[in-house]
């Protein structure tokens, strides 16, 4: 029961602090606000009449002077009554004003670096605006920001596969009418580093589930609105229909700016380079590019051209003395539909020895002007070696992957085989350069070689001392060790722990000591998959045909094998490219692992947990022999790069999508190769552009390896990485290279989609606008919902007080006193 607006008896002072206003009034309980206060106030006024009616009549006797003091008596009684009755208060409440808020959310997916305008507005002098760079522009240099901070905070979010908030507010700027001098600009904007913010790097575009998750976390009722700023794509998730919905349920309009041409853009695009990393002399190889093309039939039909467009491809090679870049080869090369990639085989046979760049770059016609060039080139170095690879097969007895993988790698060109089959004896006839019935009786023995393998052999038969110098080959030599397991030796060595425990550290694997049921027909009555890892799928020596996706597209139509021994996990360091798919053998530390390595010092130890690698041969035979050579080369790496034994850089792959991060691995030792007495190295980095990364990237020293150091770095821009680690007190330097490529589902699209934008904002309250409209029209169109709230009162009722009571008993006790002494009682 409050009068409206408050009757103000009195004012307390106002004083505000971080926009908290403290207000002091004085208030009652009038008009009524219900039938029964209605009641009672129109009892009070009969009562009065009632009561000057009776009071006159009873002091009719009394001279006009006694009549009017008993009536002034008995009227400031009842005033008295009637004042408790309205109940006077004093109300003392802080209030506080909640400013509008307004949501910009930036699309940082890698369509954005796609250019801002059609194909048509692209000009051939000047640089091609990215749509990133638009919306830098828009949000830097137009008055967009200073116009909605009259009215609103301004939060900024970004999306790409996630949603990231929290990335930039920017408050209320007080405008001149509140403000006694200049407004300048805060700190906040002063400091917005724009062009990090809005960088991108996300390798797909969640639109749908990331307006919707915004909506969900940033509830309130002063949000004016969300602006999405987008090409419109959202290859990932739901669609935006959940996110309509829930703006419309909540009452919070969305505002979609698009940003892109609704055009695909013109682009000639070399998507990958296929190139092998060893190769030897003599030995042919390929050098497969795959050439896509966007925007190109569009671009024909304004040109009134009909037919495939002809390009010229180049390969070009860099001479490692002169450092001069030649044209090897070229092809006129006709391209395919929109997205569509071509292959480009150029076929390479090397004579020498050497590290050499290869290149591959398309030339398009003058007339054709492209959204981007940076990815007319790719390139790739080759290391082509001499020296022919060393391989000790041992076998603990004729395994059929023994003799298979014996076969290939005796025939091969480049490899020269020696065999130990322990279960041999002297006159036995093997294909090999030579057949040994012992472990190398010298440490040079063992170390002219550069890879063993070991096919369920019998440890035991190799002295203790000799198994030290294999560790030592591996570790110091960059030896490659790998390890098949099998049916009978393989249980011994991991059950008698203690003594192999040297053999059994060399495994990227724990082996489970109770002895597997091999010998089970009714157990391992059928053939399971590989499960291959994400490591298992980019891993290029298990690329057993010329082309990643052809290559696992075979491995799916592997049926894969029976059985596989049981393992208790990985060692820390290890990669796990594959698991055995039998969810019967699964244990507690999951499935038994089928494909692992290590790095194990500067080699590099490889672990097959099934002896049934063979049955690949069902499916082609190329695809066995390609799996036990290019293994092989793996496991020889450490060995092809022993030159620069002092330091190594280790990468787990060659190629990466834009925003991954890549990992790097670094052994480096002393002059005297010893460890390292410090903590970090420094590692340079160079983008595509040549510009190095700032800062360079820190390579922490691994706990568990102290001559290794570990780190990683991240990469935004398409295009060939170099790495440079210096080596310590020393002028040399070991390079290294990683290939960085746009992701598939950033390039399904290129064009704006104003339909997916529109769909998004329909009936939420706001509206779709292109980016040159939005400086202009957003800050009409988003209003102001700033609100007022109560943020603490107090209310004192004023009558109770004692004084109070005495003055109405006091008022009572003289009226009755009055009419005593006048006889009127």
């Amino acid at each position: 029961m409050t009068w409206s607006g408050h009757i103000l008896l009195a004012n307390g002072d106002a004083s505000t602090a971080d926009d908290v206003t403290s207000t002091t009034t004085v208030e009652v309980d009038f008009p009524p606000q219900t039938v029964a206060e209605g009641v009672l106030f129109a009892g009070f006024a009969i009562a009065a009449v009632l009561l000057i009616t009776f009071l006159w009549h009873d002091t009719s006797r009394l001279s006009g002077l006694q009549r009017a003091w008993l009536l002034l008596l008995r009227l400031a009684a009842f005033a008295g009554v009637l004042i408790i009755a309205l109940n006077p208060h004093q109300r003392t409440q802080k209030e506080s004003f909640r400013p509008s808020q307004v949501i910009l959310l930036a699309d940082t997916s890698t369509s954005m670096q796609q250019p801002a305008d059609d194909p048509a507005v692209i000009s051939s002098t000047e640089p091609t605006e990215m749509r990133w760079e638009a919306i830098q522009q828009l949000l830097s240099e137009s008055p967009l920001i200073d116009k909605l901070r009259e009215q609103h905070v301004v939060d900024v979010a970004t999306f790409d596969s996630d949603l990231l908030t929290g990335q930039l507010r920017l408050p209320k700027r007080l405008s001149l009418a509140d403000s006694e001098g200049p407004v300048e600009s805060t700190d906040d904007e002063a400091s917005a580093d724009w062009e990090k913010i809005l960088q991108p790097t996300g390798l797909a575009t969640r639109l749908g589930d990331s307006v919707d998750k915004l909506l969900a976390e940033s509830r309130s009722e002063t949000l004016a609105g969300i602006v999405v700023l987008t090409d419109g794509a959202n290859n990932v998730g739901r669609d935006v229909t959940s996110a309509n919905r829930r703006a419309k349920r909540e009452g919070v309009p969305l505002f979609g700016v698009g940003v892109g041409g609704t055009k695909p853009p013109v682009n000639l695009q070399l998507a990958r380079l296929i190139v092998p990393s060893d190769v030897h002399v003599g030995d042919a190889f390929e050098v497969t590019a795959l050439l896509q093309s966007s925007g190109v039939s569009d671009w024909l039909a304004e040109q009134n051209r009909s037919g495939p467009l002809s390009v010229l491809v180049e390969l070009l090679r860099r001479d490692p003395d002169t450092n001069e870049t030649s044209v090897e080869d070229s092809q006129e090369v006709q391209l395919g539909d929109d997205g569509v990639p071509v292959e480009v085989t150029f076929s390479q046979s090397p004579t020498s020895a050497a590290e050499v760049e290869y290149s591959v770059q398309v030339r398009p016609p003058p007339a054709l002007l492209e959204s981007r060039d940076d990815d007319n080139l790719v390139s790739r170095t080759v290391n082509i070696f001499d020296r022919p690879t060393r391989v000790l097969m041992i076998a603990g007895g004729p395994m059929r992957d023994y003799r298979f993988a014996k076969n290939v790698l005796y025939r091969h060109p480049s490899m020269e085989v020696d065999v130990w089959l322990q279960t041999g004896s002297v006159g036995i006839s093997q294909d090999a350069n030579e057949v040994l019935f012992d472990f190398p009786e010298t440490r040079e023995g063992l170390f002219s070689y550069d890879v063993v393998m070991a096919f369920d052999i019998d440890w035991s038969q190799i002295p203790s001392e000799r198994r030290e110098w294999l560790t030592e080959w591996i570790a110091s030599e960059g030896g490659g060790l790998v390890t098949i397991a099998g049916d009978i030796f393989t249980h011994q060595l991991a059950a008698a722990e203690e003594e192999f425990a040297d053999v059994l550290t060399l495994y990227p694997v724990v082996l489970e000591p109770v002895r597997p049921q091999f010998d089970r027909k009714d157990r391992w009555n059928q053939p399971w998959q590989i499960d291959f890892t994400p490591e298992g799928q980019a891993a290029a020596f298990l690329r057993i045909t010329d082309d990643p996706e052809t290559s696992q597209l075979a491995w799916d139509q592997f049926s894969g094998v029976f059985r596989a021994y049981p393992t208790n996990g990985q060692k820390s360091g290890a990669t796990v490219y594959g698991y055995f798919s039998d969810p019967l053998s699964r244990t507690d530390e999951g499935a038994p692992i089928l494909l692992a390595s290590q790095r194990y010092g500067q080699g590099i130890t490889a672990y097959i947990g099934s002896p049934e690698i063979w049955r690949l041969r069902a499916l082609e035979e190329a695809y066995n022999e390609r799996f036990w050579i290019n293994l092989t080369r793996m496991a020889s790496e450490g060995r092809s790069k022993r030159g620069l034994q002092r330091a190594m850089i280790v990468l787990d792959g060659r190629e990466y999508g834009v925003g991954q991060t890549v990992p790097v691995r670094a052994r480096v030792l002393t002059a005297s190769f010893e460890t390292l007495d410090q903590k970090t190295v420094t590692i340079d980095v160079y983008d595509p552009r040549g510009r190095p990364l700032i800062p360079s990237p820190v390579l922490r020293q691994d706990q568990t390896r102290p001559a290794e150091f570990v780190g990683d770095f991240r990469v935004t821009t398409p295009g060939k990485y170099r790495l440079d680690l210096p080596v310590p007190d020393s002028a040399e330097s070991v390079k290294g290279e990683v290939m960085v490529t746009l992701p598939k589902l950033e390039m399904e699209s290129l064009r704006q989609d104003v339909s997916q934008l529109q769909a998004l904002v329909a009936e939420t309250g706001g509206e779709y606008i292109p980016l040159k409209d939005a400086a202009t029209r957003l800050p009409e169109l988003l209003p102001n919902r700033g609100q007022t709230f109560v943020l603490d009162q107090q209310v004192v009722e004023l009558w109770d007080r004692r004084w109070v009571m005495f003055l109405l008993i006091g008022l009572l006790s003289l009226e009755w006193l009055s009419r005593k002494l006048l006889k009127l009682a």
